[in-house]
């Protein structure tokens, strides 16, 4: 049987629209350089390291160690953030490499805003750490039991795209536009997942534990261009591989080898 979700969709889309909505009404205003300054002045009131490990939040690796937690204790995520993931990549290079739209350090003076980490110049819109922050969110969202849970992880998201203003990366219009479709997003995974019964087969959910598997592993030697993240970044990756170790593969492994020594017996 399908996994019904607890929490339902209505919630993210409405934070989706509004979203959108902001970011239409920042476009029409014209106010995109002005917030942005304005964001990334306050957040220079708090510490660097807190800037740039919640922008590791947003990174596509941290997501996966996340998701794959998540999801050796609820399988049917594993096909969900598989396809949310080649859906959402496929999203945001096509209008990043489309539009090339230039980033606040290609347009503003240096000196007239914090920069933490790597310059960047190119490929604004949308943001892709925004994306998979308020994805990520709202695929767990949607499989959350508990309204407090949810909540506290849609708040997470949405600090974590916030922070992308905040290290001088992205323009308030990428972040709003970005973490909009990342809920949008969140939902189509699920609906494809709950509605394509083929994608419920145990082989996709092993294909795709192997693939975040892989990728959770590699975030522990991932180098994402910011300081002070190395701790937090070998952190989940050791979590997320014993977690899917315990709860996917040694059981996984037992199964088979009880099936071959069944078969040798038969």
């Amino acid at each position: 049987m399908t996994q019904q979700s607890t929490l339902g969709s209505p919630a993210l889309l409405t934070l989706a629209a509004l979203m959108l909505g902001a970011a239409l009404l920042l476009w029409l205003s014209n106010a995109n350089q002005a917030v942005f300054l304005l964001w990334n002045h306050a957040g220079s009131a708090l510490p660097d390291w807190l800037w740039t490990n919640l922008t590791l939040v947003a990174d596509t690796l941290f997501a996966i160690a996340v998701l794959l937690i998540a999801a050796s204790y609820r399988p049917l995520l594993l096909t969900q953030s598989l396809v949310l993931l080649i859906l959402g990549a496929a999203f945001v290079h096509f209008f990043k490499n489309t539009l090339d739209v230039a980033r606040p350090a290609a347009v503003l003076s240096h000196d007239s805003f914090t920069i933490i980490g790597a310059v960047l110049k190119g490929h604004s819109f949308p943001s892709g750490h925004s994306f998979t922050a308020l994805a990520c969110a709202g695929l767990l969202w949607l499989n959350s039991k508990h309204l407090g849970v949810g909540l506290l992880i849609l708040i997470s998201g949405l600090s974590a795209a916030l922070s992308r203003a905040m290290v001088g990366a992205h323009w308030p219009l990428d972040i709003l536009v970005g973490g909009a479709f990342g809920l949008l997003f969140a939902c189509v995974s699920v609906w494809l997942v709950n509605h394509l019964y083929w994608l419920q087969a145990h082989g996709w959910k092993l294909f795709s534990a192997l693939l975040l598997t892989l990728a959770a592993g590699y975030l522990a030697f991932h180098e994402d261009g910011y300081p002070f993240t190395d701790p937090l970044a070998i952190m989940a990756s050791v979590m997320a591989v014993m977690t899917a170790l315990i709860k996917i593969w040694i059981p996984f492994l037992r199964l088979l080898a009880q099936e071959l020594a069944n078969r040798h017996n038969g």
